[in-house]
C-alpha cells in the first residue's frame, strides 16, 4: 500500500487491515503530508516527501532515478544555475533580459519530470507561451508537452497519473464564478516553473495568492524574472513566499532593511552579509556571466546606438502648455519643471505627440513636428532593410503614426482598442517579418518576447519608467543579434525633457546599484563554496 515516485511516497488507505492500521499510526508521526478523499472507491489518498520514507521503514533511495546529464547546448552559467536550482528544490533566477532564463527552465522541468516520474508546471505569460514552446521543443528532449487552455483542464490535468510538462497562463489562476481561490490539485505536481515571476510583487492580486497559496508544499519550485532594482524589497519578499523562504513577507523587511530619509528602503549595513548570505541561498542575481568568472557569451554582441533628437515645438503647442491644468485649474510650475506634477507631464506629452486628450475621452489634434519626424526615422531605416519596433505611451499616438505611414505597406499597430485574441497573431507576424514595423507600447507587449530579428527602435513615447525603456530596448538587443541596434530617442525639450532627465537619472543609478548588488551576491557565493 506504500509506493514511492521520485521525491513523493503514495499510501492509499482503502481496507482497514491491520497492516493498514500500523501504516496509519506511522503516518501520524509524518511531519508533513497531504490527504485527499475519493468518495467513489472510499479511498484516502496520503502524500508526503520521500525523505520521510524511514517513518514507514522504507528505503527511499531504490526509487530515485537521480538526475538526467545536463543539457550540452547550455552555456556554463546555465549549466551552474540548473544545477544549483536542482539541488536547492526551490530557487528563484534573477538574470538580465537575453541571458536565457527559458533555456533555465526547460532544464529545471525535464530534470524533475525525469527524477520524479510526475507532472511539473510550466506557468508563462500567455505573451510568450508560443515562443517559450518552440524554444523548448527545438533545444531540449522533453516529455510529452501539454498546453492547458482552461482552468478545469489545468486541474485535471494535475490529477492524471504518469509524467509530463503542462503549459498554463498565470492568469488561469484567477478564480471566476464562484470557484476556489486555492487550486488545490497542484499538491499532485512534482514541481512549478514561474516565468516573468515579478507578477508576484504585485501587492495583493488575486493571481499573486492564488499562486503563493495553491503551490504551497510543492517540492521543486523555480522562479525567473529579469534582474529587479536593488532593494526592491517587495521582489524579494514575494519570490521569498512563493518559494517558502519566509514565513511571511515581514520576514525580509524588518530584519534586512531599514528606510532612509527619502522614504527609500536600504539593507541595513550591519546586516547586509547575513543578508546576501541568507539570499544566496535560494536565489542568484545575474547581470553578467563573466563577472561570475563564466564566458563571455555576449562579447561579440555589438553595443545599441542610441541617439537623442530635440525637436522645435510648434506656437499652437506652446500656446497649449499654458492650457494644461493643475489642481488649482491654472499651470503653476510651468517655470520650474523639475517639479512638474504628473498631471502636467501627461498632458505636455500629449501635445507633443500631436493631440490633447478632452474630458469626454476624445482626441483633439494638435500641431506638432514630432508624429512627421518619428515617420521619417521609421522609412529611413525601413530603406536600409531593417524592421523597426516603435514605441508608444498613448493609443492616439500610435494612430496618427500609423496614418502617416499607411502608404508603406508591412505596418502594424497595436493598441488597447485591438481585442486579446487578435493580438498574439499581430505580434507573430512581427516576429516571423511578416510585417516591417510594429508600433505598439511596452504595457501592451509586455517581457519576456524575443526579438533578435528587429534591429531598429524609435521610442516615440517615454514615461518615467527605466525599467519599461530596458525592457523594451533589451527585446531586440540580446543574444543572437547580429546588427547594431539603432535606439532613436525624438522628444520636445520644452514638454518632454522633464521625463527623459528623470529617466536617465534613473539609469545612472540602477547600473551603479546593479553592479554594486551583482557583487555582493558573488561575495556570498564565494563564502559558501
Amino acid at each position: 500500500m506504500i509506493e514511492i515516485e521520485g521525491d513523493t511516497i503514495h499510501v492509499n488507505f482503502s481496507e482497514w487491515t491491520p497492516e493498514a492500521y500500523e501504516v496509519f499510526l506511522q503516518s501520524k508521526r509524518l511531519p508533513e503530508y497531504n490527504l485527499d478523499y475519493e468518495w467513489e472507491t472510499d479511498t484516502y489518498h496520503l502524500r508526503c516527501p520521500a525523505r520521510f520514507a524511514h517513518i514507514f521503514g522504507v528505503d527511499a533511495a531504490a526509487a530515485d532515478m537521480g538526475w538526467d546529464s545536463i543539457s550540452g547546448h547550455l552555456f556554463d552559467y546555465q549549466k551552474w544555475i540548473s544545477e544549483t536550482a536542482l539541488k536547492a528544490k526551490r530557487y528563484a533566477v534573477w538574470a538580465d533580459t537575453g541571458l536565457g532564463k527559458t533555456h533555465i527552465q526547460w532544464e529545471f522541468a525535464r530534470q524533475v519530470v525525469h527524477r520524479t516520474r510526475r507532472k511539473v508546471l510550466f506557468i508563462v505569460p500567455l505573451n510568450i507561451l508560443r515562443q517559450t514552446v518552440e524554444i523548448g521543443r527545438d533545444h531540449f528532449a522533453l516529455p510529452e508537452v501539454s498546453i492547458l487552455d482552461g482552468r478545469e483542464r489545468m486541474r485535471a490535468w494535475c490529477k492524471s497519473p504518469g509524467p509530463g510538462i503542462g503549459m498554463v497562463n498565470p492568469e488561469k489562476f484567477i478564480p471566476r464564478n464562484g470557484e476556489p481561490e486555492i487550486v488545490s490539485e497542484c499538491q499532485y505536481l512534482a514541481g512549478v516553473v514561474l516565468d516573468e515571476s515579478s507578477l508576484l510583487k504585485s501587492g495583493g492580486g488575486k493571481i499573486k495568492w492564488s499562486l503563493i497559496k495553491s503551490c504551497k508544499g510543492i517540492e521543486y519550485k523555480l522562479s525567473c524574472t529579469a534582474t529587479p532594482a536593488p532593494n526592491d524589497t517587495m521582489e524579494y519578499a514575494s519570490q521569498g513566499s512563493f518559494l517558502e523562504k519566509l514565513r511571511n513577507e515581514g520576514d525580509i523587511l524588518w530584519t534586512y532593511f531599514t528606510r532612509n530619509k527619502e522614504g527609500e528602503w536600504k539593507v541595513k549595513e550591519h546586516a547586509r552579509e547575513a543578508f546576501y548570505r541568507f539570499m544566496s541561498g535560494w536565489s542568484v542575481y545575474l547581470r553578467s556571466p563573466a563577472m561570475y568568472g563564466f564566458e563571455d557569451n555576449l562579447k561579440d554582441l555589438p553595443p545599441p546606438s542610441v541617439t537623442e533628437y530635440r525637436i522645435e515645438p510648434t506656437r499652437s503647442q506652446m500656446d497649449m502648455i499654458h492650457a494644461v491644468p493643475d489642481n488649482e485649474g491654472q499651470l503653476s510650475a510651468f517655470s520650474n519643471r523639475h517639479k512638474l506634477q504628473m498631471t502636467h507631464r501627461i498632458g505636455y506629452s500629449q501635445i507633443a505627440k500631436g493631440f490633447r486628450y478632452a474630458e469626454d475621452g476624445s482626441a483633439v489634434r494638435v500641431e506638432s513636428r514630432k508624429p512627421a519626424f518619428v515617420a521619417d526615422l521609421i522609412r529611413s531605416d525601413l530603406r536600409e532593410g531593417r524592421q523597426v519596433l516603435v514605441w508608444t505611451v498613448f493609443d492616439e499616438e500610435a494612430r496618427i503614426i500609423e496614418e502617416l505611414l499607411a502608404g508603406e505597406g508591412g505596418v502594424e499597430a497595436l493598441h488597447g482598442k485591438i481585442p486579446k485574441a487578435r493580438r498574439g497573431e499581430i505580434v507573430e507576424r512581427f516576429r516571423t517579418g511578416k510585417s516591417r514595423v510594429l508600433i505598439t507600447k511596452a504595457s501592451l507587449l509586455g517581457f519576456g518576447l524575443n526579438f533578435q530579428m528587429c534591429s531598429s527602435m524609435v521610442f516615440s513615447g517615454l514615461d518615467d519608467s527605466y525599467e519599461r525603456m530596458y525592457q523594451a530596448i533589451r527585446r531586440a538587443y540580446r543574444y543572437g543579434q547580429t546588427k547594431t541596434v539603432r535606439v532613436h530617442i525624438p522628444y520636445i525639450p520644452e514638454l518632454e525633457g522633464t521625463v527623459w532627465a528623470n529617466v536617465r537619472e534613473k539609469q545612472a543609478k540602477f547600473d551603479r546599484d546593479a553592479t554594486l548588488q551583482e557583487r555582493y551576491y558573488l561575495e556570498a557565493i564565494r563564502r559558501k563554496a
